[in-house]
């Protein structure tokens, strides 16, 4: 069953080429960052970028983009101890932990505002996961999940509020300057990190 009854007649599908103009135009709608041309090019090209777009009623509602890296132990950085990304001290040599998953760095998520607050963010974010791991021979850490990350604008509350309800936290402090094309707001960001 759906979270909401919008969901049911969601499609998720990846970004073609046929599509590219569409979601490109839904970007700019949604988000207050201008993406050129090639960003959306890689996606399509690049062997380990991704996109998925959510149709309704054959009408682009959603997207989320992401970079699939290349498998780490863990982050370089120190968050807190008992954090769920930080790998104990007696596993830090484990081979479970030198094969962890292979990290996805979510790059854009939007949903259109008439579509929010119905869950379909979060079903994009779980979609791209499980893709991910269908077409990863490394299917999850450790931990029994996969690391997932994001930058976020330091003033989008809201999506710093949504990444929690998902499992993610704030790592880092502010990155400062991060979104030097924004022409108005803050250019700081913060990485949101979690294993889902």
């Amino acid at each position: 069953m759906s979270v909401s009854p919008f969901l049911d007649d969601v499609v998720l599908k990846s970004l073609t080429a046929r599509d590219l103009k569409r979601v490109q135009d839904l970007h700019s709608l949604i988000l207050p960052v201008r993406y050129p041309t090639s960003f959306f090019l890689q996606l399509l090209v690049i062997p380990n970028r991704t996109c998925f777009v959510a149709y309704s009623q054959g009408h682009p509602v959603g997207f989320i983009s992401a970079a699939i890296q290349k498998p780490i132990k863990c982050f370089t950085f120190s968050p807190p101890d008992n954090h769920p990304l930080v790998v104990p001290p007696e596993f830090q040599d484990s081979p479970a932990v030198l094969s962890s998953s292979q990290p996805i760095e979510i790059l854009t998520l939007g949903v259109l505002p008439a579509c929010q607050k119905c869950g379909l963010a979060r079903r994009l974010v779980h979609f791209l996961v499980e893709s991910v791991r269908k077409e990863s021979s490394c299917a999850t850490n450790s931990f029994g999940g996969t690391l997932i990350y994001a930058n976020v604008a330091a003033s989008n509350t809201q999506a710093l509020e949504f990444y929690e309800r998902i499992g993610m936290v704030v790592f880092s402090d502010v990155i400062r300057n991060l979104y030097r094309t924004l022409s108005s707001g803050s250019r700081d960001a913060y990485l949101v990190a979690g294993v889902l």
